[in-house]
């Protein structure tokens, strides 16, 4: 039995209003086939990205602390085809000497123009420019950047062996900062928070308003009707 036909009916059009808002929110509207939530996942994840910006480039300037630094390591890779990757990529950097044999990679070389060849290649990664790595390795770039952490995740350990730890740590800053970022990263488009804040502003709102507005049509209907 219904008591308050008056509220019943309000909390009607609520709901209906609300279901009508919820179809377009989950139609290809927001541009490039996109609905709402995958429009407003792709604006975060911009965000993210432009926020993240600086410290990827901070990090990236710190392999010129390493210019003149020489490391000699052995590292070991999951099968003889993946150190044969690896090597291809290290031969590329100037100056650096590598031996490979099955899965054992022998590397020695300046640590400064390693990281500085891996920051490059982020870098235009993280810079969606993907097509530039292409053409200095001959593959897709996303293999590349991850071949890149592969490799120094083991030249880290292999450093911390041979009680090198900061050499080991500025390899580990830059696979944190610099080539995990790039990596997950990559085709995202970069935005920041001062370039969109009415846009922000309006999903935040949108969102808290939404909300409740769910929640409002269920509580009115639920007090307008009384079981007999």
């Amino acid at each position: 039995m219904i008591r308050d036909r008056k509220a019943f009916f309000l909390g009607i059009i609520m709901m209906i209003s609300f279901l009508g808002i919820y179809a377009y929110m989950m139609s290809p509207s927001f541009g490039n086939g996109r609905n709402g939530l995958e429009f407003a996942d792709d604006m975060f994840n911009s965000i993210s990205k432009g926020s993240a910006l600086s410290i990827v480039q901070g990090e990236a300037k710190k392999a010129d602390k390493w210019q003149g630094t020489v490391i000699d390591v052995s590292i070991k890779a999951k099968s003889g085809e993946e150190a044969a990757r690896w090597a291809s990529q290290y031969e590329k950097i100037d100056g650096v000497q590598v031996t490979a044999e099955k899965e054992t990679l022998k590397i020695k070389g300046d640590l400064g123009k390693i990281m500085a060849t891996i920051a490059k290649d982020s870098t235009d990664m993280y810079n969606n420019q993907g097509d530039i790595v292409k053409q200095r390795y001959g593959l897709d770039p996303r293999e590349t950047v991850y071949n890149w952490y592969n490799s120094t995740k083991q030249i880290s350990k292999a450093l911390d062996k041979q009680e090198n730890f900061k050499q080991s740590a500025a390899i580990q800053g830059l696979q944190k900062k610099v080539i995990e970022p790039s990596y997950n990263y990559y085709g995202v488009e970069t935005e920041h928070v001062k370039d969109n804040k009415g846009v922000m502003t309006f999903m935040l709102v949108f969102y808290m308003i939404y909300t409740l507005w769910y929640a409002s049509p269920s509580t009115t209907c639920a007090k307008a009707w009384v079981l007999p």
